[in-house]
């Protein structure tokens, strides 16, 4: 008994501490909220997210960054911000992630093996926690097989590390191709939880309420892209918590992996990119260089006169992004149009539980970054509305109880979206 009694505490440490590993590099980092006070001190903050790779930026605006830091480098960060005369607030790290090491833990060990708690997933079901690669693929197998004449499960390719970047088409008759799509996509960047199960629960609710949207998809083609990044994603659960890009692996090159977002052939490292490898933003050998991007790319390209909307969910911020995002200068001749449309799916997310997104252009908004899906889906293919989305939060986290509402507002915004399909 004893023995047992032993081997089962052994177990529990082990299932901690697996569960842990991909927040261990954080001990002793900070969490900084620097308000910048004028143009001078966001360009500033717009270069050393660029160059410097020591800094990580999970949210830069014009008027507030928002950067994780490690202990080796708070004291010259706090030198720079003393110059630019700035205010600032720093918190440690692990304090914002108490709330996910708490859900993250809550374990049960059963013949040697750690698994969530099984009560509480069968519960919660796939939008009360968040998932694996292979459970998201599952999940997308089972809604094709219990819809098959709706629906088609597919890949678009593999990644680097030989995983499959995973499609569903749905439509009234599967066996037809209605001339307008919807391409809606979400986990880009691994760190990103919430945007794979959105994108999800998209194809959840449309599939299991057929009639009820039947409008909606008369003559559209919905085509959901949950995971982007499958690589990236998986890394985030084992190793690195927040990990952003993919993983493509250079011989004799100790850093790894390329910022999707800044790989698609639209002003390829015109702005907001760099060519340092170990930098967050890191925009590959050449444009569409990474098996992800050329994923995505190939199908937009193959129907891009059925296309008629691209969606790319991220996150955080609550914003929506129009194009073009690589320059402030740069004014999409649909425009107004595109603003138009946001502003009804922005209404339409606040109606659910008033949270309210911000609409314009990630050039105006944030600052000019190139690369992206939004302005090559718009600009190199010609796809009339083409937006980005970035979700609720304070950081990359969200509570595991509030997976649902974000996924239930964010329904409501995309269904706005794809109702402007018929336009064209």
């Amino acid at each position: 008994m004893w023995f047992k009694l032993g081997t089962m505490l052994l177990i529990l440490v082990f299932c901690g501490l697996t569960m842990a590993t991909n927040l261990d590099k954080y001990e002793g980092y900070y969490k900084y909220t620097v308000f910048h006070n004028g143009e001078d001190v966001f360009n500033h903050m717009v270069q050393l997210q660029t160059v410097d790779e020591n800094l990580d930026f999970w949210l830069l605006t014009r008027n507030m960054s928002i950067i994780s830091v490690s202990p080796t480098v708070q004291p010259f960060l706090e030198t720079r911000l003393k110059k630019l005369r700035v205010p600032y607030v720093a918190k440690p790290l692990m304090e914002e992630m108490s709330a996910f090491t708490q859900n993250v833990t809550d374990t049960e060990c059963d013949n040697s093996e750690c698994t969530l708690s099984r009560s509480k997933r069968q519960a919660r079901g796939v939008f009360g926690h968040f998932p694996r690669y292979s459970e998201i693929l599952n999940y997308m197998s089972a809604l094709a097989s219990r819809n098959p004449q709706y629906c088609r499960y597919e890949s678009l390719g593999r990644t680097h590390e030989g995983r499959h970047v995973a499609g569903l088409s749905i439509s009234l008759n599967s066996q037809l191709r209605p001339r307008r799509v919807a391409y809606v996509q979400g986990g880009t960047h691994g760190r990103e939880w919430i945007t794979p199960l959105a994108v999800l629960y998209l194809a959840n609710e449309l599939l299991n309420n057929l009639r009820a949207f039947q409008s909606v998809l008369q003559d559209t083609e919905i085509y959901v892209v949950p995971l982007v990044n499958p690589d990236g994603y998986e890394y985030t659960h084992t190793r690195d918590r927040f990990w952003r890009k993919n993983r493509h692996h250079y011989g004799g090159r100790s850093c790894v992996g390329v910022d999707i977002n800044r790989n698609f052939a639209n002003n390829w490292n015109y702005r907001g990119a760099s060519q340092n490898l170990c930098s967050e933003v890191y925009s590959g050998t050449s444009p569409g260089s990474e098996a992800e991007t050329s994923a995505v790319a190939r199908y937009l390209s193959a129907n891009r006169h059925r296309v008629k909307l691209s969606l790319d969910v991220h996150s955080f911020g609550k914003y929506i992004f129009y194009p073009y995002g690589y320059s402030r200068n740069a004014l999409a001749p649909t425009r107004n149009l595109l603003h138009s449309v946001a502003q009804r799916a922005a209404t339409q997310i606040a109606k659910y539980r008033g949270t309210r997104y911000s609409v314009g252009t990630s050039a105006g908004i944030l600052y000019e970054a190139s690369g992206g899906l939004d302005d090559y889906a718009y600009g190199n293919l010609g796809i009339p509305m083409s937006f980005t989305l970035e979700l609720p939060g304070e950081n990359f986290q969200v509570a595991q109880s509030d997976i649902i509402h974000i996924c239930k507002e964010t329904f409501a915004g995309l269904i706005e979206f794809i109702r402007h399909v018929s336009l064209y």
